[in-house]
């Protein structure tokens, strides 16, 4: 399957969603960061989903993904992957 990695997609998600991912995304880079003060690098940042509400609003967003990515089922997904992260590091 061939993919335009630079296609700009929708998802829809409840507001609720919404708001429980950021909250948990801002307070894992919180935590990442006093750990990691002078880290300038793109090493490892664990999301803790300690709450059931952070964990369902993950796997909210991740059908959301699923749901809007055909790619994810294609033959040539880890392809596609490499080739998106590729393009990542150059930002």
């Amino acid at each position: 399957m061939d993919s335009d990695l630079n296609e700009d997609l929708t998802i829809s998600l409840p507001r609720s969603v919404l708001l429980v991912l950021f909250e948990l995304l801002t307070k894992s880079y919180i935590g990442w960061r006093k750990e990691n003060i002078n880290d300038s690098s793109a090493g490892p940042m664990a999301v803790v989903a300690d709450e059931h509400a952070e964990r369902v609003s993950l796997w909210r967003l991740e059908g959301a993904i699923e749901s809007a990515l055909p790619e994810i089922f294609a033959a040539n997904y880890q392809n596609l992957v490499e080739e998106a992260k590729r393009r990542l590091k150059s930002t």
